[in-house]
C-alpha cells in the first residue's frame, strides 16, 4: 500500500479543524472561504490515496479526476477569500462552482484520458466566458483584468490544440494559484509581513506546478516530490494564521485607544496627542486650543428613555462632532457624555472661539430613535495655550471650569425665562 500521502492528509486534517476553530471566534467572511479552500485540498489528498492505491482503470480514473478538480476548486475559494465581490454564503458557493464547472470538466476529460481536442476547446471557451462573467462583479477590478483573463485562456486553447493537455493542466493551475496571490494582497488591509509572506508563499505553491513537471525527467527517484513540492503549501497555511494574528493584535491595538460606542480616541490617546501638541507649540511658539464638551440633561434621556437611546445619542453626537473638526485636529471621548477636543496651530482665542462655536452647530440637528426625535443641548469650555496653562493639567482644568461656566450660565438664563413665556 502507498502511504506517501498520509502525512499530509495528517497536516491538512489539522489545519482544517485549526480555521474550523478559528472561525468560532472571528465574523470575517474570509476564514470560511479558507477552509472551504483547505477541506477541498484535504479531499484532494484523500482521492490522490485512493488513485495510488488502486489498480489501472475506471476506479483510479476517477479518483485522478477528483483529485486534480478539488486542487483546481481550492484555488477559486481562495480567490474569493480575497474579493470583495462577497454576496450571501450559498450565493457566493452557486456563483464559485458555476464559474469552475468548464475548468473542472477540462481537468475530468484529462484524467480519463480523452484525446479528442474538440472537448477541451469547447472547455476552454466556457472557461473563459464564466470566469468573465464572474470577474465583471469585482467592483476593483484592474483595466488590465479582462485582457489578462482571454491570454490566459488563449494559451490553455493552443496548449489543448496542440495535445499538450499535461502541460495544460499545470498552466491553469499555475495561473489559478497565481490570481489568489493577487487577490490575496489586494484584499488584504495593509501590506504587513503575514500578507507578504503568503502572497510569495503562494507564487511559489503556483511555481510548483510547472517546474515539478520541468525537473521530473531530472528528480525522478530522489523522492523528494512530496516534501519539497508541498512545502509552499505549508508555508501558505503558517502564513494565513500568521496573517490573522496579525489582524487580531491590530483589532486588540485599537479597541485599547479608542472607544467603542462613538469609534473617537479615548483618554489615554487624547492625553498623549494632547502631550504631543503641547511639545509642538512650546519649540515652535505657537498656540492650540483645547475643548472640554458637556451634553445637557443627557442623565435626562438616559432615565426617560433608557440607556440604548442614549447610546444612540451619543454616536450621532460623535459623528456630527467629527464633521466640524479640520484634519490635524482630535476629537476624543473622554467618557460618559464628556468630550474634548485639541485644536492645534490657532492663530488666538477670537480663532478659537469661532472653531467653538463650529462644533457647536453640531447640536443645532437631531437623530430619531424608535420613533423619536432625540436632540441636546452642549456646554463648551475653551482654553489656550499658553494663555490659560502651560501644561495638560491645567489647561484641561481651565477648558474644564471654562465648561460649567458655560453650563451655569446657560441654567441662569433658562431660570430667567417666563415660565409662561417658554
Amino acid at each position: 500500500m502507498n502511504l506517501s500521502v498520509v502525512p499530509d492528509f495528517l497536516a491538512i486534517g489539522g489545519l482544517v479543524l485549526v480555521f474550523a476553530g478559528l472561525l468560532r471566534r472571528t465574523r470575517q467572511t474570509r476564514p470560511r472561504y479558507w477552509l472551504v479552500g483547505w477541506a477541498m485540498i484535504l479531499v484532494h489528498i484523500v482521492a490522490q490515496f485512493v488513485e495510488r492505491n488502486l489498480a489501472a482503470g475506471p476506479g483510479a480514473d476517477a479518483a485522478l479526476a477528483v483529485s486534480l478538480s478539488m486542487l483546481l476548486l481550492s484555488s477559486v475559494a481562495f480567490i474569493w477569500a480575497g474579493s470583495d465581490a462577497r454576496l450571501a454564503w450559498w450565493r457566493d458557493l452557486a456563483i464559485t462552482l458555476a464559474a469552475a464547472i468548464p475548468d473542472v470538466a477540462f481537468f475530468v476529460l484529462a484524467a480519463y484520458g480523452s484525446e479528442e481536442r474538440i472537448p477541451y476547446l469547447l472547455c476552454t471557451v466556457l472557461g473563459l466566458a464564466s470566469t468573465a462573467w464572474v470577474f465583471r462583479r469585482d467592483r476593483r477590478k484592474p483595466f488590465w483584468g479582462v485582457p489578462v483573463v482571454v491570454g490566459f485562456y488563449a494559451l490553455q486553447g493552443m496548449l489543448a490544440w496542440h495535445g499538450a493537455i499535461g502541460q495544460a493542466l499545470d498552466w491553469m493551475l499555475f495561473w489559478h494559484y497565481l490570481a489568489v496571490a493577487f487577490c490575496f494582497y489586494r484584499g488584504a488591509t495593509g501590506p504587513s509581513v503575514g500578507v507578504v509572506f503568503t502572497t510569495v508563499s503562494f507564487v511559489a505553491w503556483a511555481a510548483v506546478f510547472p517546474v515539478a513537471s520541468a525537473l521530473d525527467p531530472w528528480l525522478a527517484g530522489w523522492g523528494i516530490e512530496n516534501e519539497a513540492w508541498n512545502l509552499p503549501k505549508f508555508l501558505v497555511a503558517t502564513g494565513m494564521i500568521f496573517t490573522l494574528l496579525e489582524e487580531q493584535i491590530g483589532h486588540a491595538e485599537h479597541a485599547s485607544q479608542h472607544d467603542a460606542l462613538t469609534g473617537l480616541p479615548n483618554r489615554r490617546v487624547f492625553a498623549n496627542r494632547l502631550e504631543q501638541a503641547l511639545r509642538r507649540a512650546r519649540e515652535s511658539g505657537g498656540r492650540i486650543a483645547m475643548l472640554v464638551i458637556d451634553l445637557n440633561d443627557f442623565k435626562r434621556i438616559n432615565d426617560t428613555l433608557g440607556h440604548a437611546a442614549g447610546d444612540a445619542l451619543l454616536h450621532f453626537v460623535a459623528q456630527r462632532l467629527q464633521q466640524g473638526i479640520r484634519a490635524g485636529d482630535t476629537l476624543a471621548r473622554l467618557g460618559g457624555d464628556e468630550f474634548a477636543a485639541i485644536l492645534p496651530e490657532v492663530a488666538d482665542r477670537a480663532a478659537a472661539l469661532a472653531r467653538a462655536e463650529r462644533l457647536a452647530r453640531a447640536f443645532d440637528a437631531s437623530t430619531e430613535f424608535q420613533g423619536q426625535w432625540l436632540s441636546i443641548g452642549a456646554s463648551i469650555g475653551l482654553a489656550l495655550y499658553p494663555d490659560d496653562g502651560q501644561d495638560e493639567t491645567r489647561l484641561y482644568a481651565a477648558a474644564d471650569r471654562a465648561m460649567y461656566a458655560s453650563k451655569l450660565a446657560e441654567r441662569a438664563g433658562q431660570d430667567d425665562v417666563d415660565p409662561e413665556m417658554a
